[in-house]
């Protein structure tokens, strides 16, 4: 039982690593539109939904975000890992 519990949890974590790069890629995309936008690039529209260019590059930053959340072992890189120490306690408990 506890097995298939261990099983379930990483299957969470990625499904939420997936769900969490997705939202961030798109609003890392849509956010460095809104800068080009400001800075006169042409090919830039007004609105982000005249164009598909924010989904478009919202999955390449989804991707690289995913991608480095899982060469990390799913796990908070150095400077957060020390503030979030508590959380990742409380986690690991409520884990095993």
């Amino acid at each position: 039982k506890s097995i298939a519990i261990s099983i379930a949890w990483y299957i969470e974590t990625i499904r939420s690593a997936f769900t969490s790069a997705l939202n961030g890629g798109l609003i890392m995309s849509r956010a460095l539109l809104k800068i080009a936008r400001q800075k006169g690039v042409s090919f830039v529209p007004e609105k982000h939904e005249d164009t598909s260019i924010d989904e478009i590059a919202s999955y390449v930053f989804a991707g690289l975000g995913f991608y480095f959340q899982f060469k990390m072992g799913f796990k908070v890189p150095f400077p957060f890992n020390i503030i979030l120490m508590p959380f990742e306690m409380a986690e690991y408990w409520i884990r095993w």
